[in-house]
């Protein structure tokens, strides 16, 4: 096998090296395992794609983006 020399932000670093205890393996198998996770992502969809018939559901009813029924949306209210 060939090696390969990364940079990681130290978050980054700090979670593989957690993941990597959690799991009992090596940090370079689980870097591996996601590299070949995206390399065999064979339908890569948008959000929008993902979402399917939900986008637009509410497109004419009382629950539109009308200004009226978007009062304090996306307001944080704080328990």
């Amino acid at each position: 096998m060939q090696t390969l020399t990364l940079k990681m932000p130290p978050e980054l670093s700090d979670w593989l090296d957690k993941r990597a205890r959690e799991l009992n393996r090596p940090k370079s198998e689980i870097v591996r395992q996601a590299l070949l996770a995206q390399r065999d992502r064979k339908n890569f969809e948008s959000a929008a794609a993902r979402a399917g018939d939900l986008v637009g559901k509410y497109a004419g009813s009382k629950h539109s983006s009308h200004k009226r029924n978007l009062k304090g949306f996306g307001s944080c209210n704080r328990i």
